[in-house]
């Protein structure tokens, strides 16, 4: 796991940088979000390969990921919850993780669930998915959850019943990043 790696940013503010690590409609979803100050980590979902896309970067980067954000329960943006808890468990990782996510997230549920039942005895960090209905404060950063519309999937031409869905605003003083997820258009995207 490299050490003298240099982070190539996608953005930098004033308080957070952004590192997207994949975005593959389908494939994987998982955006870093580092604050400048702190070197404190948000990571937004945790699809397919997040153990390769984060082993790329220097150690401190993921051994400070200390909130995870889910927008939703498709396997491209949740199915890598349990790889990266049982990767934290083989780092001996002993800093809390608030995993936050819309109270209705069945599939990460089950995912943290099963790792629980299968690593409970051994699991050197506490972890807790936090329920978020608007607003939850981490340290000095304010992260917001709003709905958005999901484009919805099809299979043989059918469009598939929507699924629950909510993009976050992560804010820090006068900045503020968003993240929608996967959505299609909304009037609230204008504002």
């Amino acid at each position: 796991m490299p050490s003298d790696i240099t982070v190539h940013w996608d953005w930098i503010g004033q308080h957070f940088r952004v590192k997207i690590l994949c975005s593959l409609a389908g494939v994987a979803t998982q955006i870093l979000v580092n604050d400048i100050a702190t070197g404190s980590n948000i990571l937004m979902d945790v699809g397919d390969g997040i153990l390769r896309d984060l082993i790329s970067l220097p150690r401190t980067h993921y051994d400070n990921i200390d909130t995870i954000l889910i927008s939703h329960g498709h396997f491209d943006h949740v199915g890598s919850i349990f790889s990266l808890l049982a990767f934290f468990r083989m780092l001996n990782r002993k800093k809390r993780l608030n995993i936050i996510a819309s109270p209705n997230v069945i599939e990460l549920q089950g995912l943290v669930r099963t790792f629980q039942e299968s690593y409970e005895d051994s699991t050197p960090f506490e972890y807790e998915i936090i329920e978020i209905d608007s607003e939850q404060i981490v340290q000095d950063i304010i992260i917001k959850s709003f709905p958005v519309k999901h484009r919805g999937s099809l299979i043989g031409g059918d469009e598939l019943p929507k699924i629950p869905a909510i993009g976050f605003s992560i804010s820090k003083k006068e900045e503020t990043i968003v993240y929608t997820g996967d959505t299609g258009y909304f009037e609230l995207l204008n504002s």
